[in-house]
């Protein structure tokens, strides 16, 4: 059993305006747990559990799993979280559950139809390539002919620097019109770049 004050201070300390959080009944009157919509774990007898995440059990010492759920046929593989790592715990499996498979750019969307896309290839070899470079993408994109590996990236695809970069780097590469004129892309690239950076540094350390 779990009680209305224990679901108020998970929900008092936890919910935000980034994690939303909401509740269903679950056996012995207990809660399951949802946040932005997405199944993350329950509260179980005056306990906060998430679903199991590779990235929380690292912030617990890796403990032994338990299996809770809506009943007793419904049981899903979770982690008991103590109350001092409640909010990180939160953060990291959200990102690794939900955050991670976030699609960030598909090449073949942006660019409809085979002739736009092959118009268009040469110039995401060149952006593909310097995101690598500039360590934003976590793995290279190209083969060693310089063809595009993948034709869609996932935010688990980049770097945490990436993360920051990546898509205003990728919305001023989309909104290049001066592809043909006297400015290479290559040159655009690194001034975009070179601004973002510091736009990014001045933010962190501010």
């Amino acid at each position: 059993m779990t009680s209305i004050d224990f679901l108020n201070k998970v929900h008092k300390i936890l919910d935000s305006q980034e994690y939303n959080l909401s509740y269903s009944p679950a056996k012995s009157k207990n809660f399951m747990l949802y946040c932005n919509g997405n199944f993350i774990g329950g509260l179980f007898d005056e306990a906060l559990c998430f679903v199991y995440a590779d990235s929380v059990s690292e912030l617990l010492g890796q403990p032994e799993p338990v299996y809770r759920g809506y009943s007793s046929t419904a049981q899903h593989r979770m982690l008991v979280i103590p109350e001092e790592h409640w909010a990180k715990a939160l953060k990291l499996l959200y990102t690794e559950k939900f955050d991670w498979s976030r699609l960030v750019y598909d090449i073949t969307y942006t660019s409809i139809g085979a002739a736009v896309v092959e118009d268009f290839y040469d110039e995401n070899v060149v952006f593909l390539r310097f995101c690598f470079e500039k360590e934003l993408l976590k793995k290279n994109p190209l083969d060693r002919y310089d063809r595009i590996l993948r034709m869609v990236y996932l935010n688990q695809d980049l770097t945490n620097t990436g993360k920051n970069l990546f898509p205003e780097l990728l919305d001023k590469f989309l909104a290049f019109y001066d592809r043909k004129g006297k400015t290479s892309l290559e040159t655009m690239l690194k001034r975009w770049y070179t601004q973002l950076e510091k736009e990014y540094r001045n933010h962190i350390e501010g």
